[in-house]
């Protein structure tokens, strides 16, 4: 379990309240509309007092409200554990074959291990030329 600070807790409050607000903006916007049709085209809905309908405006918002900060709280969570399990397969990543300056060191001092053992078989395989003296000889 890990340990959760208060800026933490404060973000993540941050985002459930943008996130209400906006679903509450989305959901009153319906309500509005699907109220204004209603209003003109039925009878029992034009029947219906001005209060009754603010408080059918008041249900939409509280709805919309709960929806949408759940849902922004709800993936805010998500992106939260997502960045924490990267950062725990990078750890035991880094533990197994080391960060990527040490692979890269490796890589390279691995790769002119190579050239040069690959120069020393050729010196090795080389013909020695002969000597000037045996020549005039």
């Amino acid at each position: 379990m890990r340990i959760i600070k208060q800026n933490e807790h404060d973000i993540a409050a941050e985002v459930a309240m943008h996130g209400g607000f906006i679903g509450a903006a989305k959901y009153c916007t319906v309500a509005l509309f699907v109220g204004g049709v209603l209003q003109a085209t039925s009878p029992r809905f034009r029947a219906i007092r001005p209060p009754q309908k603010t408080w059918l405006m008041v249900a939409a918002f509280l709805g919309g409200f709960g929806n949408g900060s759940d849902t922004a709280f709800t993936n805010y969570e998500r992106r939260d554990r997502e960045l924490q399990i990267r950062a725990a397969e990078q750890k035991r990543r880094d533990i197994l074959y080391g960060t990527p300056e040490e692979s890269a060191a490796a890589a390279a001092s691995l790769w002119s291990t190579t050239v040069d053992s690959f120069r020393s078989s050729k010196e090795e395989s080389a013909p020695e030329p002969a000597p000037a003296e045996a020549k005039s000889a």
